[in-house]
């Protein structure tokens, strides 16, 4: 009787391996962790290193593939640490250290639905998403919520500046008249041409300054006229407004408040900049 309960015994336990098996090599080389994410990690762990939270800032490169498909090419990201759903993939990030290397493995619809395009179709089918990844860079939630507060203390007083500046450029300038739109405009040559209507195609040279005088972009130095449909939104809303009140021929020099350009700037733009563009129109490509 005894050996047959042993013999029992290590059947059940034989089989529960089995199981246990089974469960972790459905993605040859991955381990389930019990949020339900696969993982793989790659190279050394290096586990003396922080940690993220939830709110902290990480800075990961990554790729995010389906099947065949990449969807997302090697990029690097920076994120505030959130959680959306159990086994998500800050869930997967919350088990780096920063300097490691890994590949986890999500359920493509779900993850699809909640972390990328909520309401769109997954295009494929029940296939899990591969996201790879590296945690190469960590900021603690005090150390961000610091820097977002000592940032926003600059930005408040860059826009304090920028009343100055505008002020200051308007006395040294004479023949800037403030229209309805907000932007300060001078006519520096009258066109005979026909007026631009909403939705026209036009074709203009242009050179952007600073207050200061720093060109930071300029059609004529490049040689060839930039074109644009007036009143899409493929241009700041102070060239918007600008330009809907020109004919062709005209050129103006206009002064731009920052919030109708870039506001809190953009590459090459520092935040809260006006700026100042003189603004010939050439033609009207679809009259």
């Amino acid at each position: 009787m005894r050996k047959n309960v042993t013999k029992l015994m290590l059947i059940g336990l034989a089989v529960a391996t089995v199981f246990a098996l089974g469960a972790c090599s459905k993605y040859k080389g991955f381990k389930k962790d019990k949020s339900g994410f696969y993982y793989q990690f790659h190279g050394d762990i290096h586990d003396t290193a922080d940690q993220p939270a939830t709110g902290d800032l990480v800075g990961i490169l990554m790729s995010l593939r389906a099947g065949d498909s990449l969807l997302i090419p090697m990029i690097p990201q920076e994120m505030l640490m959130d959680s959306l759903y159990e086994g998500d993939m800050f869930a997967a990030l919350r088990s780096m250290h920063v300097g490691d290397s890994a590949t986890f493995i999500f359920d493509g619809p779900k993850f699809f639905e909640n972390m990328m395009n909520p309401g769109q179709e997954y295009e494929f089918g029940e296939d899990p998403l591969y996201l790879d990844v590296k945690l190469y860079g960590l900021m603690k939630k005090a150390d961000f919520e610091k820097a977002k507060a000592e940032y926003e203390a600059q930005l408040s007083e860059r826009k304090d500046q920028e009343k100055a500046e505008i002020e200051k450029y308007l006395q040294e300038n004479a023949g800037l008249k403030q229209a309805a739109t907000g932007v300060y405009v001078k006519s520096v040559k009258k066109g005979t041409g026909p007026k631009v209507e909403p939705m026209q195609t036009v074709k203009v040279h242009y050179t952007g300054r600073f207050v200061d005088g720093t060109v930071f972009d300029s059609s004529v130095e490049r040689g060839e006229p930039f074109t644009f449909t007036v009143g899409a939104g493929q241009v700041i809303p102070g060239w918007d407004a600008t330009v809907s009140d020109m004919k062709v021929g005209d050129k103006v020099t206009v002064l731009i408040p920052s919030d109708l350009a870039y506001g809190e700037g953009r590459q090459g733009i520092p935040p809260y900049s006006p700026l100042v563009f003189d603004i010939e129109l050439l033609e009207i490509v679809n009259e």
